[in-house]
């Protein structure tokens, strides 16, 4: 059963409960309201008669327009009767029943009483008509309301079924470009339409890096390989020694296993474990071993994944290295607020400005850049920000130089800095 169908068949029931139970309350009421009438009228004209006697009146009937008939009796016995003949109540006949009431008369003497009916098919006809148009509203308001729900909800519920075509469409073809018609106005079911698309864009949008990025990766991967078949060719024909068919398998395989940590790491989803750890005494050690210069607190305690932070500053340092050999390298942390700022800032050539909002991409490589690389080592850094809740800043340097830092973010996990502002050291 479709959505559209659940929905006015529960708004059917909803009404026609609402209805019953309405009309049940309103069919009691009606039914002793009716009764209390019908006493009333009864009531009324037996007080009418014992008064016209008491005050000394012939004996006649009062009048009533209620069909009330009434028999004089004395000592149980019938003497005369007024309105008509008195019905026989013991007979059963069928359709018709009857309400009696029984008053004294004293004024006409001992063991006179004044006996009175009233007939109830009035009062059964108008309870049962009561009861029939509940019964009636109950059907034409629960087929109404269901049509007006299924009206209505065609119309709200459209989006859920252009989401099922697409999403029957995206199954079949693997198309990821449909998107959800948006509906006028707010509401859950508009929210839900614009979260769709948002999951298809994303959806989109990594399988276009995916294909990118795989398409990248097969090519770097093929190039090593490609150069270690090579020389292993030129090594079964004699063209190369031992030792250098050595030497180049060594490159190699460090070359195939530099590519294969930094695709592991950009294929990591966001996640890390964040422990305790001093950044401070960790960049200080890689400065040294970098021959770098560093300048920040001696000790700087936040939250993060130390392995990981540790090989986002060494693939900086090294690129450093590589692209300004014999420049100058300094290594700097700072703090500000809730933030920490890990820089390498190098006094090379730099890069042309318009390559600076490309770098950190995938498989990038500066233009003019003659360095040997795979162009992985500043997006294996871009995404080590991003694990950390980071960004990742590149900037110029005057008059010549560039400077790459890690903005990272205590919103994201990274809190709680311990920061030992004059314990400032420089080495080299």
């Amino acid at each position: 059963m479709s959505l559209h169908a659940r929905l006015a068949g529960l708004i059917a029931l909803t009404v026609a409960v609402a209805l019953v139970a309405q009309g049940l309350f309103g069919y009691l009421e009606f039914r002793q309201t009716a009764l209390r009438d019908v006493n009333t009228d009864l009531d009324t004209y037996l007080a009418s008669f014992v008064r016209d006697q008491a005050e000394g009146e012939s004996l006649r009937a009062v009048a009533s327009e209620s069909g009330i008939r009434a028999r004089l009796l004395k000592n149980g016995k019938p003497m005369q009767e007024f309105g008509g003949a008195f019905p026989n109540t013991s007979d059963a006949d069928g359709d018709t029943s009857w309400i009696i009431r029984r008053t004294p008369l004293p004024a006409l003497g001992p063991g006179t009483e004044l006996e009175a009916t009233l007939p109830l098919h009035a009062y059964h006809l108008g309870v049962n008509a009561y009861l029939r148009t509940v019964l009636y509203s109950v059907t034409v308001m629960s087929v109404l309301g269901a049509a007006v729900a299924a009206l209505l909800s065609r119309g709200a519920l459209k989006p859920l079924d252009h989401m099922l075509d697409i999403t029957e469409q995206v199954t079949a073809s693997g198309d990821l470009s449909a998107r959800v018609p948006l509906p006028q106005g707010g509401g859950e079911v508009a929210r839900l339409a614009r979260t769709f698309n948002a999951m298809l864009e994303r959806l989109q949008a990594f399988r276009q890096r995916e294909t990118e990025f795989t398409r990248h990766a097969a090519h770097e991967l093929r190039t090593p390989l490609t150069a270690l078949r090579v020389q292993l060719d030129a090594h079964r024909h004699g063209w190369v020694s031992d030792d250098e068919i050595l030497q180049t398998a060594d490159e190699q395989v460090t070359r195939l296993t530099h590519l294969t940590t930094a695709l592991l790491t950009l294929a990591r989803e966001n996640r890390a474990e964040l422990v305790p750890f001093d950044i401070g005494a960790c960049t200080q050690s890689l400065a040294r071993r970098h021959g770098a210069a560093y300048d920040g607190p001696a000790h700087v305690q936040l939250r993060g994944n130390e392995a990981l932070l540790t090989q986002a500053l060494e693939n900086l340092l090294l690129n450093a290295a590589r692209h300004a050999p014999g420049a100058s390298i300094r290594l700097q942390v700072q703090t500000r607020a809730n933030r920490v700022y890990v820089s390498v800032e190098d006094e090379g050539p730099g890069v042309p400005g318009a390559a600076l909002a490309h770098l950190g991409k995938e498989f990038y490589r500066a233009p003019g850049s003659v360095t040997d690389g795979s162009g992985l080592g500043l997006a294996v850094v871009a995404r080590i920000c991003q694990v950390h809740g980071g960004v990742l800043q590149v900037q110029p340097v005057t008059p010549h130089g560039l400077r790459i830092t890690l903005n990272l973010s205590g919103d994201a996990g990274l809190s709680g800095w311990l920061t030992d502002v004059p314990a400032l050291a420089r080495r080299p």
